[in-house]
């Protein structure tokens, strides 16, 4: 095997392969990344057991093959290369490769390619296309709502519904819960639901970074998703097991709702949490009035903090208290510029959704206080 390619190509293509190996791979070829050149193109593949990922790009082929060579190593050194192209060829002894570039030259022991399993099957049955911005959208409006506890792993991914023209993304860790709906066009009649894993998800969002649009094209096949954007794709399993129905969870309806401006509230809550008693789990007491909603915390150890914020409240007051992450980290994935907060009482789960979005609420379930 024997090509030539651009230092930088092949370095970010190495990179987003890379992340499909695991930090304590099963079995040690599953550390390496497989290189396979062939018609003036060369895939680069990484996987373990659960996900893969394949990209393709440009390069002078001037002998056909493959190797497997030591990811680590490999993408450490395309990293710190200075020259613009790399030159890289399998030596006569078949156990190394001669990587070079500019006047640097090295040599790295190679892994057996015999050992290499074949890449996942990229055809899949269901097939559904999404633009890249609507996808990107779908995921950061859900993942953070998910679970990240392993021991509970349904709840680690994200329930991915499709009824009709409708895809729904649904993200809970059963204490709180983030739904996001966008209708899609050009999908197949089929409907159907799986649970993709979080990870799985990260990996297209750091996947959807270019300049042009990008669509996203998303398909089955025993009980594996694929996923390809441009000239990368991505393999994995799907999260085993029943998704619980989240509608349950909603209140038909709300007797307490109150508008307020969401970088106001975000910015109160943000500085009164800093005087709860523990940063990872920080409470935040809530008062929602008429015209004000204040926000107050405390402990022994720091001290007090209060701050009101205007509001425009139909319903009583009511006194309600929050884990100060689960509400910011709503307030800061919402793209309008006031939100509606609905309420029936201090331990009733409450909605919270941006006034100028429709299909995304936030379901999250109060924390039980002394006011």
């Amino acid at each position: 095997m024997r090509f030539t390619c651009k230092t930088s190509v092949l370095a970010k293509a190495v990179q987003t392969a890379k992340k499909a190996i695991s930090s304590n791979p099963s079995t040690p070829i599953f550390s390496g990344i497989h290189l396979i050149a062939s018609s003036n193109q060369l895939e680069i593949q990484a996987m373990d057991l659960n996900m893969a990922i394949g990209c393709q790009i440009e390069a002078n082929v001037a002998e056909n093959g493959n190797i497997v060579i030591p990811a680590k190593y490999f993408s450490d050194l395309l990293a710190t290369l200075q020259s613009e192209e790399v030159n890289i060829y399998k030596n006569t002894d078949e156990s190394t490769v001669t990587i070079e570039s500019g006047k640097a030259n090295f040599q790295i022991v190679l892994m057996d390619e015999n050992d290499y399993p074949a890449f996942p099957s990229v055809d899949g049955e269901e097939k559904l296309i999404i633009s890249d911005e609507v996808m990107k959208d779908l995921i950061k409006k859900t993942i953070y709502a998910r679970s990240t506890d392993e021991t509970r792993p349904l709840f680690t991914g994200i329930l991915f519904e499709k009824k009709g023209s409708n895809v729904t993304f649904v993200g809970t860790n059963t204490h709180r819960l983030a739904i996001k709906t966008v209708e899609v066009e050009n999908s197949e009649e089929k409907d159907f639901s799986m649970i993709i894993p979080g990870r799985l998800l990260t990996e297209v969002v750091n996947n959807l970074n270019s300049d042009l649009p990008q669509s996203v094209v998303i398909s089955l096949h025993n009980r594996q998703i694929i996923i390809k954007i441009g000239k990368t794709t991505i393999v994995s399993s799907l999260v085993e097991g029943e998704f619980p129905d989240y509608r349950r969870v909603i209140p038909p309806k709300f007797e307490i709702k109150t508008k307020v401006n969401i970088k106001e509230l975000e910015g109160a809550v943000k500085r009164v949490s800093l005087f709860s008693a523990d940063g990872d789990y920080s409470i935040v007491k809530i008062s929602v009035k008429a015209a004000e909603i204040i926000v107050n915390s405390s402990s022994n150890d720091v001290g007090k903090g209060r701050e009101s914020v205007s509001c425009v409240t139909e319903g009583a007051s009511l006194n309600v208290a929050f884990n100060a992450r689960y509400i910011l980290d709503i307030l800061k994935n919402i793209d309008a510029e006031e939100a509606t907060i609905e309420l029936n009482n201090s331990l009733s789960p409450v909605c919270i959704k941006p006034v100028s979005e429709e299909n995304y609420l936030y379901i999250v379930t109060p924390v039980r206080v002394v006011f």
